[in-house]
């Protein structure tokens, strides 16, 4: 029997996935939740086996931290409006087990379930694509050192201090970068960064580095699902390290 907890601040919301969940026989439901400011203290207390996790907002990675280290064993599913490339990869990093669009039909939210209890990783076609094939971009030595120097943490002032720059020149030559490799911002630059090392360019004595960028333009998004092994391969834990 999985056992199953879930947040949901939309009582039309909650009344149907109560209707779905109980009646599944595989499947015992906890008390739907509804204030998320009690949501930790009751995962830590029930112990589920699948913790399902209505996002209507931004996602707090905050909560997400929480509820993994009160609830290490539970494995956690977001079900959102919309799923981004750059959020499913920070979802993973934080220990997220299945990523649901509120879009898909009921049984696919009763699968995911019983996939992601099993111990598989939940994710859809097309985000499964786009992290095992990613796009080789080209970066410049300047532009190498300002992805490390963000990468470090570094400030604005400090790296203009670095690169021997203004700190205009800094926010220009940013500007420029979250473009070229497709993030949004600077902790979205830091990641690319962290998780993707230069290669040397394939022509011989070229000095350019090659990132190999997992952050890429999604296409329409389709259910599918695959077992964690299947998609670790190098690029990110089913479950981040504490």
């Amino acid at each position: 029997m999985i056992r199953l907890i879930v947040y949901t601040s939309e009582p039309l919301s909650s009344l149907a996935l109560t209707t779905l969940f109980q009646s599944c026989e595989d499947i015992c439901l906890l008390p739907v939740v509804s204030d998320l400011s009690r949501f930790t203290d009751q995962v830590a207390n029930s112990d589920p086996d699948v913790v399902l996790l209505s996002v209507d907002g931004g996602v707090d990675w905050g909560l997400l931290n929480a509820l993994r280290f009160q609830a290490p064993k539970s494995r956690l599913v977001l079900w959102l409006h919309e799923v981004a490339p750059e959020l499913a990869y920070q979802a993973i990093e934080c220990g997220v087990c299945g990523i649901l669009r509120k879009s898909l039909p009921a049984e696919m939210i009763t699968k995911c379930v019983r996939k992601v209890y099993a111990g598989e990783l939940w994710l859809e076609k097309t985000l499964t694509q786009t992290f095992l094939s990613g796009r080789r971009i080209r970066v410049s030595r300047r532009e190498n050192q300002l992805i490390t120097l963000v990468s470090q943490g570094l400030k604005n002032k400090e790296i203009a201090s670095v690169m021997n720059i203004t700190e205009g020149t800094v926010k220009v030559y940013l500007s420029r970068l979250f473009e070229k490799v497709r993030v949004r911002d600077r902790f979205e630059l830091a990641l690319f960064g962290l998780r993707n090392s230069p290669n040397q360019a394939d022509s011989p004595g070229s000095n350019t580095p090659v990132f190999t960028s997992m952050f890429v333009a999604a296409d329409p998004l389709e259910p599918t699902h695959s077992s964690p092994q299947t998609q670790s391969v190098g690029l990110f834990p089913t479950r981040a390290k504490p």
